[in-house]
């Protein structure tokens, strides 16, 4: 899978909204693509969450406005929902 997916994503800056195992798996996978780069990000209610490589950002956004303006500030080009 990651590999097919990596092909579609190369070159991307990518937002996966964590929070489980497989949010993880798929940030390590996907950070081995050249030219992805990946922001991992937490609600911030976890204790400990397991970390994947890579930047790291905690808390909302602020609603669906918020995260717009994120996106589009932080030229995200895909978002994976891994809640």
């Amino acid at each position: 899978m990651a590999s097919s997916l990596g092909e579609r994503v190369a070159g991307r800056r990518l937002l996966i909204l964590g929070g489980t195992a497989e949010a993880v798996e798929l940030a390590d996978s996907l950070s081995a693509v050249k030219g992805v780069e990946i922001v991992f990000s937490l609600a911030g209610i976890t204790r400990n969450p397991r970390r994947p490589m890579g930047e790291v950002r905690t808390g909302g956004f602020g609603g669906a406005v918020g995260l717009a303006k994120y996106l589009k500030a932080e030229r995200i080009a895909t978002v994976f929902d891994a809640t």
